[in-house]
């Protein structure tokens, strides 16, 4: 068995990996989850530039190494690199400047044919896909999109665009599994004391949550159409499971059970299945009909995860006997599939402190097929990386790519001895295809999926947080103490933000021709009085009433 993997390998690299997934669907014992399976490519970074990276900012949850798919033929890889930089004029004092080096990579020749630089200002995620082939940037608080495939011109590759234009500072972006919809979280330039994601502002609610359907084109066609979908307050910075048709609430029903609704934005409730879990299940959408979510048995240290989509089923269910910090995913909705990864650690530790090395056994990625909960491949990563975008899944959910190190032994030369050394590398591995079955699940599953109406999400988030706590205060069929819109145990109080107050909040058309983005506001425009009574939520824009005149 092992010569004839060595033999895949060998293949794949002289002809592609089209080649393989022919020879794994003849010969399917090469997909069997393998303890240490063999790569069908193995790229290796120092031929990019690539430098070690210090463990203590991997562990402490930097974003320092990314590894994406571009399309079927590209990755787009990313690192932190040690680089002589000029000194900015006023930067300010606490920053903590650094380079990061893009490559372009051919697959699967792994040549570079394209590259840039980078320089950043603080050690958070600044790369997030937007799939087809699109990347969101941010540096600082500015946001632009690359395309790497849409230039003909590699010294053109890594031109950004502007996608928004925001006078706030940004706490959290966050991107759909389908890519259709992009969530940024800003706060005020001056918080005062405290954090917005720590909860400490003396503003009530001054979080704004603000939502964009995406419409992605060709560079033809018009490229990407970012549409705003209205901008809420919160008290704190959140984590919604929402799509562009609707939203997940999370209702604590009996003892160790919560139960599921989805809220289609343009106002039906539908009754999803219940979750037997004694913690507040942290739930995610992997497509626009399923989620996943995690559980607990009686305590952190026993958790639960479980499939579910919106025919109100529970579709599978399983555990993991470890514990594990800040699980992340990769998407394949086209394929019923997503990868997760998992930092697993040998104790309890607050996932907001630096983690200790002594504490970390491994990360981990699995590959699931969402409909049944099967897992088709596991490997691990290394370095570890808290942040967990050192692995990728293809669009297509045939593929994956991970960064890992290995022992590689170099041969002996005229001028040196033979010696051996760790090596990181980006490797591939082809998962198996899909069966007859797999392909129909995946249909079923996506004619399940809510239309998305265009309803405005800020609106809809404030209508459902109205009845939530109506529905708590009049303790409606005796078991309902707290509701959440979102992954918080606590009552998301949703407030809209009148449309001409938004910062960042118009529709904007991305293409190459144009830097056409929202119109920013002043750094304040977007910002209630911490004292001002809150308006309920209203359909009627400025100067329009129900009074007639």
């Amino acid at each position: 068995m092992g010569a004839w993997v060595a033999g895949v390998r060998l293949v794949a690299l002289r002809l592609g990996l089209a080649v393989v997934a022919v020879i794994l669907a003849v010969h399917p014992a090469c997909a069997a989850i393998g303890r240490n399976p063999e790569p069908a490519l193995r790229i290796p970074l120092t031929q990019m530039g690539f430098q070690a990276l210090s463990p203590d900012f991997l562990l402490a949850g930097s974003s320092m190494l990314t590894v994406d798919f571009v399309d079927k033929g590209h990755l787009l890889v990313t690192f932190g690199v040690r680089r002589l930089m000029k000194r900015e004029v006023n930067e300010p004092p606490d920053e903590q400047d650094r380079t990061i080096s893009a490559c372009l990579v051919e697959l699967p020749s792994g040549k570079v044919i394209a590259r840039t630089e980078w320089r950043f200002h603080d050690r958070s995620q600044y790369l997030w896909n937007l799939g087809h082939g699109r990347f969101l940037l941010r540096v600082r608080d500015r946001l632009t999109v690359i395309a790497p495939m849409d230039s003909p011109d590699p010294n053109d590759a890594f031109r950004e665009l502007p996608i928004l234009r925001l006078d706030r500072h940004i706490v959290a972006v966050m991107v759909s599994s389908d890519g259709d919809l992009l969530t940024v979280e800003t706060t005020k330039w001056a918080m005062g004391p405290g954090l917005a994601s720590e909860g400490f502002s003396a503003d009530p609610a001054p979080v704004q949550v603000s939502f964009y359907r995406l419409a992605h084109s060709s560079p033809t066609e018009g490229g990407l159409r970012v549409v705003s979908a209205g901008a809420i307050r919160t008290r704190t910075a959140v984590a919604l499971p929402i799509t562009t048709a609707g939203r997940l609430d999370a209702i604590e029903g009996s003892k160790d059970q919560w139960l599921f609704n989805f809220n289609e934005h343009a106002g039906k409730v539908d009754e999803l299945a219940a979750f037997d879990t004694s913690c507040f299940p942290r739930s995610t959408f992997v497509s626009h009909s399923e989620f996943v979510a995690f559980g607990c048995r009686g305590g952190p240290d026993k958790i639960d995860f479980a499939g579910f989509n919106l025919k109100g089923e529970e579709m599978w269910q399983q555990n993991f006997y470890d514990t594990h910090l800040n699980p992340t995913f990769s998407f394949a909705p086209e394929a019923g599939r997503f990868a997760l990864g998992r930092t697993i650690i040998n104790g309890q530790l607050d996932p907001e402190i630096p983690l200790p090395a002594a504490m970390v056994t491994a990360q981990e990625v699995r590959v699931y097929q969402s409909y049944d909960g099967k897992q088709l491949f596991r490997i691990e990563c290394t370095p570890v990386e808290r942040a967990g975008q050192n692995f990728a899944l293809s669009p297509d959910g045939m593929r994956l790519a991970v960064v890992r190190q290995t022992m590689v032994r170099h041969a002996a030369t005229k001028d040196a001895a033979a010696y051996t050394e760790l090596e990181a590398a980006v490797e591939l591995y082809v998962l198996p295809p899909m069966t007859a079955k797999d392909q129909a699940a995946v249909r079923a599953a996506q004619a399940l999926a809510p239309v998305d109406t265009g309803t405005r999400i800020d609106v809809a988030l404030a209508r459902g947080s109205a009845s939530s706590a109506k529905e708590t205060a009049a303790g409606m069929k005796g078991t309902t103490a707290k509701a959440g819109v979102g992954n918080d145990s606590s009552t998301v109080t949703a407030e809209v933000i009148p449309e001409s107050s938004q910062v960042g909040a118009a529709a904007a058309e991305m293409t190459p021709e144009a830097d056409a983005g929202p119109r920013a506001g002043s750094a304040t425009s977007g910002d209630l009085p911490p004292n001002a009574p809150r308006k309920p939520p209203t359909l009627y824009g400025p100067g329009e009433s129900h009074k007639p005149k």
